[in-house]
């Protein structure tokens, strides 16, 4: 059981996730059958979650621990995974990043985050990883996730 697994009270349905062609092979038919579930309000729930963790954690980088912009932005990579849900917004970055670091489906974000509560993903796996996206990229190529 996922998250939102459950039927929602609120049917709008989710727009489609288009997935780029370089993801195309890290999406199973269960990633797309949760995303076909959620409602467009769960859907927003997430990404608003997902925002205000990464701002919080930002400014503590920013405020706190003296970081610039572009330092900060690369260990927010390092913390988290990023999503989109069309080709636009994968594209749509601030700074430049390898290809491996590119935003992944929003479709992956269940199984992911069944991952990290489950304890699968290794932690020193970031020591070599450039972003958190490329070692969730790298896990799900290898069958581990």
């Amino acid at each position: 059981m996922g998250i939102f697994s459950r039927k929602s009270v609120s049917r709008t349905p989710t727009p489609p996730c288009t997935i780029h062609p370089d993801d195309e092979q890290l999406v199973r038919g269960e990633d797309q059958e949760w995303w076909n579930n959620l409602s467009l309000e769960d859907a927003r729930l997430l990404e608003e979650q997902d925002d205000l963790a990464r701002y919080a954690l930002y400014l503590k980088f920013t405020e706190e621990d003296g970081l610039s912009s572009k330092e900060a932005a690369k260990k927010l990579r390092l913390s988290f995974t990023y999503f989109y849900w069309s080709l636009s917004q994968r594209e749509d970055e601030k700074h430049e990043i390898a290809a491996e670091d590119a935003k992944l489906p929003w479709v992956l974000k269940d199984r992911l985050t069944r991952a990290f509560t489950s304890g699968l993903i290794p932690q020193d796996g970031l020591n070599t990883a450039s972003s958190m996206n490329a070692l969730m990229r790298d896990l799900i190529r290898k069958g581990q996730i």
